[in-house]
């Protein structure tokens, strides 16, 4: 089987939502300087990186990270490329989808890699950088009403810039698990097994996650 990591790397200047700060990484002991062992001590928010949104995230008393059910985060999923689309997705652009799936998202570049005007929350690097695939508002709806399970995209917010809060509501409120900041880059359109782990954190709002795509060699 060919296994595919879609994790992001975590490191101090990594791409983080606007406002939010980076993780920060910092030596306890080395082995260089005579200590016994190398250890390191790691700050980071509940959203760096590759992560998965529970309902806590935006609903007061909804679950939290550590009260998810694994089933929606490990399970077949079908990876749609939308990388050819330059503006926040609609549900015309999905076409039909399974109840019970796990659907995650190939996005696109965005219109100049400028995080406070391309409608992109995910962009970086510039002109034609990779920005990932977020939605609107009517394409949030129209997921719950098709029944998927888990949504997954290499954005780092899903929601469309003036539509975000309203889409992860939407999503949230119906159970549908969000994973965001995904690496996709390599990833190609099709059927795949996910597995997705997010930090066991006690009333958690979110978790930095390992994802990984599983398939059978052809």
């Amino acid at each position: 089987m060919k296994i595919i990591d879609i994790s992001r790397t975590i490191h101090p200047d990594m791409e983080m939502y606007p406002g939010d700060t980076g993780p920060n990484i910092t030596k306890v002991s080395g082995l260089d300087e005579g200590d016994s062992y190398n250890i390191s001590r790691i700050t980071l928010g509940t959203h760096t990186g590759t992560h998965v949104d529970p309902p806590l995230h935006v609903i007061p008393g909804g679950a939290g990270i550590d009260r998810l059910s694994m089933n929606t985060l490990v399970g077949s999923a079908r990876v749609l490329d939308l990388s050819s689309i330059n503006r926040p997705i609609e549900s015309d652009d999905i076409g039909p989808l399974e109840a019970g799936k796990i659907i995650l998202f190939k996005g696109g570049p965005g219109d100049s890699g400028d995080l406070s005007g391309s409608g992109y929350l995910g962009c970086s690097g510039g002109p034609g950088a990779s920005c990932g695939a977020c939605l609107t508002a009517a394409c949030a709806r129209y997921l719950t009403d098709t029944g998927i399970k888990t949504i997954g995209t290499d954005a780092i917010s899903i929601g469309a810039q003036d539509e975000e809060h309203e889409v992860h509501h939407t999503l949230l409120d119906a159970g549908i698990v969000v994973i965001e900041g995904l690496e996709m880059t390599d990833v190609k359109a099709g059927d795949y097994f996910l597995v997705c782990l997010p930090l066991k954190i006690a009333n958690g709002d979110g978790g930095p996650a390992r994802a990984v795509l599983i398939k059978e060699k052809e």
